[in-house]
């Protein structure tokens, strides 16, 4: 992936007076890391999207800041939408030092067709959905990704310990015979009632609440 670039600019809004930023289609945003101090800045809120949407949180960013010269490596560390609306409240930028090793939550991706599944014999069940992982800040993956197209059988799983890894990455505090996606079995559903046997023609279907003391009979 290319480098991506944001531009933004320092604020002086805090408190209440962010709501009239987002008014003018921007989002209060923090930039801070390690040995830096924070500093509040505003964003454009559809070039944050759109850096949001193509980084997530595992791409280097180059942030612009106005007025200061040259641009913050960083990653997308948090941010906050409106419950209702979706709209994008916060960000956290953290800024990274390019020769110092991070912590991050990284996607695991399921990829290949399990013969399985294609015979419909089971179904694939992703138990762990992320991991954390550790690296310099060019090395952190995007992604994880786990091939189940060797998973023939029910029951059968890849774990954690079978994930390839790719170079200068490595786990953080995980067990390696966690199970990450298995074939679990396809249950059917069984009917419990057998369906009700239709009349014979001529019949008469029984009265409702029929037999003695039954509905059209005079009680003594």
């Amino acid at each position: 992936m290319d480098s991506l670039s944001l531009n933004a600019r320092p604020r002086t809004e805090t408190g209440r007076h962010v709501h009239h930023l987002r008014r003018e289609g921007a989002v209060p945003a923090v930039i801070y890391g390690h040995k830096v101090a924070a500093q509040a800045i505003a964003v454009d809120a559809k070039e944050m999207e759109r850096t949001w949407q193509h980084a997530g949180r595992t791409h280097l960013v180059d942030v612009h800041v106005e007025g200061q010269k040259g641009a913050r490596k960083a990653l997308i560390k948090d941010l906050q939408f409106h419950p209702r609306s979706g709209r994008m409240l916060h960000v956290d930028l953290f800024a990274v030092n390019l020769r110092e090793k991070i912590t991050s939550e990284v996607p695991v991706i399921v990829v290949g067709e399990s013969p399985a599944v294609q015979l419909k014999l089971g179904q694939v069940q992703q138990v762990v959905s992320s991991l954390r992982v550790e690296s310099l800040p060019a090395d952190l993956p995007a992604q994880l990704t786990v091939d189940i197209s060797g998973l023939t059988e029910v029951d059968q799983s890849v774990t954690i310990g079978e994930i390839e890894l790719p170079k200068g990455v490595a786990l953080v505090h995980a067990d390696l015979g966690e199970t990450v996606v298995k074939i679990a079995a396809v249950r059917v559903r069984e009917e419990l009632e057998a369906p009700e046997a239709a009349p014979e023609e001529g019949a008469e279907a029984p009265a409702a609440g029929g037999g003695e003391g039954g509905e059209g009979q005079e009680s003594e």
